[in-house]
Order: C-alpha cells, then sequence, then structure tokens
C-alpha cells in the first residue's frame, strides 16, 4: 500500500512540472519504473502489474507506440519514457484505458485553451503558457495521462 501511496504522490509531481515547465524529469521516470518492480517483488498494490514479463512487454509495446508520436514531433521524449513506465506499472491492458481518457482530455484541454485564446479578456491566472508557439508543445501529455492514471485505477477499468 505504501507503493500505491508514493507513487501517487509521484504522479501529482510529475503533473505540477508537466504543466507548469512542460519538463517530465528522467528521475522521475526512474522512480516510477522501481516502484514497479518493488510492487511485482511484493505484491502490494492489487491494481499493479504483478508478472514481470507482462510488465516488461506491456512497457516494450507503450514505448515502441509512442516513439511514432516522438518521431512526428507530437510527442517530447520525456512523454514517451512516461509512458513506458507506466505501461510497466499497470500492465497493456490499463495502459490502454488510460491512453484512450488521456486522449479524450487532450482534445478537452485543447478546446478548451483555444476557447480561451478567442475570449476578449481572460483571467491572468488561466492565460496560456507564453512558451506556446515557440516549439514547445501545446499539450502536456505527460500530465494528462498521469491524471487519467487516476480515473482508470478508481473507475476500475
Amino acid at each position: 500500500m505504501f507503493v500505491g501511496v508514493l507513487f501517487a504522490l509521484l504522479l501529482c509531481h510529475i503533473v505540477f512540472l508537466d504543466v507548469t515547465k512542460r519538463r517530465i524529469l528522467n528521475f522521475s521516470v526512474v522512480l516510477i519504473f522501481v516502484f514497479g518492480a518493488l510492487n511485482l517483488v511484493f505484491q502490494g498494490v492489487e491494481w499493479m502489474v504483478s508478472e514481470w514479463h507482462w510488465a516488461a512487454i506491456s512497457s516494450l509495446i507503450a514505448f515502441i507506440f509512442f516513439y511514432f508520436f516522438y518521431a512526428t514531433r507530437l510527442m517530447g521524449a520525456g512523454d514517451v519514457k512516461l509512458a513506458a513506465a507506466l505501461a510497466f506499472c499497470l500492465g497493456i491492458e490499463q495502459f490502454s484505458w488510460v491512453w484512450i481518457v488521456s486522449a479524450f482530455l487532450a482534445v478537452a484541454y485543447g478546446v478548451l485553451c483555444k476557447l480561451m485564446v478567442s475570449m476578449p479578456i481572460t483571467p491572468t491566472f488561466l492565460r496560456l503558457n507564453p512558451m506556446v508557439g515557440k516549439g514547445i508543445r501545446f499539450v502536456p501529455y505527460g500530465a494528462l495521462m498521469c491524471v487519467s492514471v487516476f480515473i482508470v485505477i478508481y473507475a476500475n477499468l
């Protein structure tokens, strides 16, 4: 259970950094892999993968799939590594639900941001990141994947 709590806190940290600075730290990704490995050894968290081979295969499939998004410059490398780490912990079935939910959240985020830009008066705290449009990706996919993990876990998908 302790691994699950630390995992949740780490996901919150990743969300904060990805939204504010558009960065996903390698250290955070490694910690997700470590928490997944700890769960594989001690079997403490019921919603995480419980077999090594499924964890490794899930991580490899997610990495290969998301690498194509990185190659087309739709995602950053941190998002790809985060996807592989989350797939290692959750397994490919649960991670596919995370991807579906995060895709819907990304569309909603994009629409909301476009609407806010078109508003004549936007409150200061809702303004877009000034780096958007200067080579920085518009949607924080890593943050949306982390939020989707919470949604999938609590919805029991």
